[in-house]
């Protein structure tokens, strides 16, 4: 007997998988898979209750599924439950020590929980692990620039820019950084040099000072 969810009883047989869990044989990892892309389903629907439900399950079953605790600590994120998203990223990082993304979420979730120091530490693993990661470099210089370490940010941004011309996000977040160092003409004058399309006051209304 193949899946009943190919007939698209999806409900019915996440049913059944509650009851009984997976089958026993060399079917069983199909079945879970197809499960994980109905959960994951849920998880890009923004059904995060509905996906940490079905994660939960998986893992449950599968307690080394590394894409399930993965994307369960997403959904977690997405609730904004970060410290629980913290439990899981840690969890998803006994299985894959090396997860570049767990440890950018891992930065993410201690940023918003305002616990900036582990959140820079969290960025600088990422970045040892994959030194190019743009998602790592940026919200570092996010992080430091909260922190007020803005000389340390200001240099890692010059150095971004020079490696990215022609990324706006960077021009922002110098910006950012020159009105936070209370150099606002400084800033003024390099948003016009690099953007003359496009006001002071709207560049820090459109910057979110946060990791992204």
């Amino acid at each position: 007997m193949q899946c009943i969810l190919v007939d698209g009883r999806q409900e019915v047989a996440w049913n059944i998988f509650k009851q009984k869990g997976p089958r026993k044989g060399r079917n069983s990892r199909k079945d879970v898979e197809h499960f994980l892309i109905d959960a994951i389903e849920s998880f890009e629907n923004c059904d995060y209750v509905e996906a940490i439900k079905r994660f939960q399950l998986i893992i449950k079953l599968y307690p080394d599924h590394p894409i399930a605790h993965l994307i369960l600590a997403r959904a977690y994120i997405g609730l904004k439950d970060f410290p629980r998203a913290i439990v899981v990223l840690y969890d998803h990082l006994e299985i894959v020590p090396d997860s570049v993304e767990a440890m950018i979420y891992l930065g993410l979730a201690y940023f918003e929980c305002n616990e900036l120091e582990l959140a820079q530490e969290r960025f600088e693993q990422a970045m040892k692990l994959k030194a190019n990661s743009v998602l790592a470099r940026e919200n570092l210089v996010i992080t430091k620039i909260s922190a007020g370490r803005l000389e340390e940010a200001m240099a890692d941004l010059l150095q971004l820019r020079k490696e990215r011309p022609g990324d706006q996000n960077l021009v922002e977040l110098v910006v950012l950084a020159l009105g936070k160092m209370g150099k606002w003409e400084a800033a003024k004058q390099y948003l016009q040099q690099n953007d003359g399309s496009t006001t002071l006051d709207g560049a820090l209304a459109s910057i979110a000072a946060e990791p992204h």
